[in-house]
């Protein structure tokens, strides 16, 4: 007998085990196994590794714990919101759906498909005991907390999900959050030693005790505590651990949470509409002033920079995040040093930071410089400008980088406080083939990767930027075993070095093609 309030996960749940993204995501999980356990078996063979069982396990776990937060950050993130997005959450309460139904019917049947692309890896993962240096419990207790880790993320995103009204946001928060569970128990821990060593405070009297448990706990339901306790040689258990239960449980609190709040989140819905970051709402009727020289063609580049890049507002909020990564990356360094504020310290450290922004933020932007486009019909009205579409696709490309220019700054600065370092840092490259050959290639390889980005914001309908991400790591994770056995087997890297390099040229070429095709058919659609 069918229960009318499981109509929804049933019918989600056949939607989403039979779509296309799960047969790919099959396919995928079988090429990665391949991917992973053929340069190991190889390895091993030279005599690399001595346990190559415990190694295919460890890399099987550390993809999973990549793709299950890249998951988390998309897949899941968007159960609810991609509903209120498309304003069809309305629709859906017109039928009499309670909250804990549509919630079982939009976020648990995801987590039942991702579920099983889990545990269909088991047979595979099976060939770690015959490869040698791992046993049974061991593949069951890091199988038992990566399905933990998949059932708290879940209902991590799906809370935020409900809570907020874009997946953008909705992600964004998860991401914190996830961030502040893996190393905010090492900060937590950090403070505490500054604390008994500066301030002379006894840690085993008054409420300090308390916290040196909950700093404990924390850390002992992370994920990344217990694989590390499981890759040991010697680990005899247990398979269900502190780490499990604590997951287990959580998730089921952030589940009911995200019920109780499902109603006062969801009693009103908003139109959506396109996001307008830093710009400042006008109050008055007034028009405003575009200045006369951006009239024109410079008007998508303006558009682009002032809408999805922040403008002047969103030149100064990216300054203030690198101040302020700076300012917290001086704090921690003093703790553990007190003479490591010096002028190299601060000149790397700027240039460090300036540089992971950047990457970051460009990431960001090609998520997002043509998918806003596509999701609000406004290609169609670009179109009828005249000008081409690969014109088109700079002009808005332009005005996405022309954000990155705070970032470069700093950078520019940090490089004129070391310029010793930086010209040392330039010889050593030009002396050393391999060493530029990795250099031109990681350049080579994060453009693919921001090309990559581009081209699929405009071929599906989220996750384009983790799907990327999964996408890259998985190449790179491949790229970097199959460069380890040729250069054991050949003695060298260069020749695999330009083999690598030629690829992704190619591939590079082949998608800024695509994606132009891709921009007209998408206005031709509309």
């Amino acid at each position: 007998m069918k229960l009318p309030a499981f109509a929804l996960f049933e019918r989600s749940l056949r939607l989403e085990t039979r779509s296309a993204l799960m047969s790919w995501s099959r396919a995928g999980l079988l090429g990665m196994i391949l991917f992973v356990l053929w340069p190991i078996q190889k390895l091993a063979r030279l005599g690399v590794y001595g346990a190559p069982g415990l190694n295919f396990l460890e890399s099987m776990a550390g993809v999973n714990v990549v793709f299950i937060t890249l998951a988390g950050l998309s897949y899941f993130a968007s159960a609810i919101t991609e509903e209120k997005e498309e304003m069809m959450l309305g629709l859906l309460r017109m039928t009499d759906l309670n909250g804990v139904t549509i919630l079982l019917g939009k976020s648990t049947s995801r987590l039942v498909g991702a579920l099983l692309l889990l545990l269909v890896q088991v047979p595979f993962i099976l060939l770690a005991v015959t490869l040698g240096g791992v046993g049974i419990i061991q593949i069951a207790a890091a199988y038992a907390t990566l399905l933990a880790y998949l059932f708290l993320l879940c209902n991590l995103a799906l809370l935020f999900s409900v809570i907020f009204r874009n997946t953008a946001t909705a992600a964004g928060v998860t991401l914190l959050l996830l961030l502040l569970f893996f190393i905010g128990h090492y900060l937590a821990a950090g403070i505490e030693e500054l604390i008994e060593g500066s301030y002379r405070v006894n840690l085993q009297a008054g409420v300090w005790p308390i916290v040196t448990k909950i700093i404990e706990v924390w850390r002992d339901a992370t994920p990344s505590q217990q694989l590390e306790a499981v890759f040991r040689i010697g680990f005899n258990g247990p398979v269900i651990g502190f780490q499990v239960l604590s997951n287990l449980i959580a998730g089921v609190v952030l589940f009911l949470l995200a019920w109780l709040l499902f109603d006062p989140c969801t009693r009103t819905e908003k139109e959506a509409a396109p996001a307008r970051r830093w710009i400042w709402r006008r109050t008055t009727n007034r028009p405003s002033r575009v200045p006369q020289h951006l009239i024109g063609f410079r008007a998508i580049t303006w558009k682009d920079f002032v809408f999805l890049s922040g403008g002047v507002w969103g030149l100064c909020a990216k300054f203030g995040v690198v101040l302020l990564l700076i300012a917290v990356c001086n704090v921690f360094a003093l703790v553990s040093d007190d003479n490591v504020a010096t002028q190299e310290f601060e000149g790397g450290l700027l240039i460090w930071v300036s540089l992971i922004v950047t990457a970051i933020w460009l990431a960001v932007e090609a998520s997002r410089v043509f998918k806003d486009e596509v999701r609000w019909k406004t290609l169609s009205s670009l179109m009828l400008l005249p000008i081409s579409v690969p014109e088109l696709a700079y002009r808005k490309v332009a005005g996405a980088l022309l954000g990155t220019l705070p970032l470069l700054a700093c950078m520019i600065i940090g490089m004129l406080l070391v310029p010793k370092d930086v010209g040392d840092f330039i010889n050593d490259l030009f002396k050393e083939p391999e060493g530029f050959g990795f250099f031109v290639v990681a350049i080579m390889q994060f453009v693919l990767f921001l090309h990559l980005t581009a081209f699929f914001s405009l071929v599906i309908k989220r996750g384009a930027l983790p799907l990327a991400i999964a996408i890259q790591y998985l190449g790179g994770t491949f790229f970097v075993s199959f460069l380890s056995v040729f250069s054991f087997a050949m003695g060298g890297a260069g020749a695999m070095l330009f083999i690598v390099g030629f690829i992704c040229a190619v591939l590079t070429i082949i998608l800024h093609g695509a994606i132009g095709f891709r921009l007209a058919h998408a206005a031709a659609e509309e």
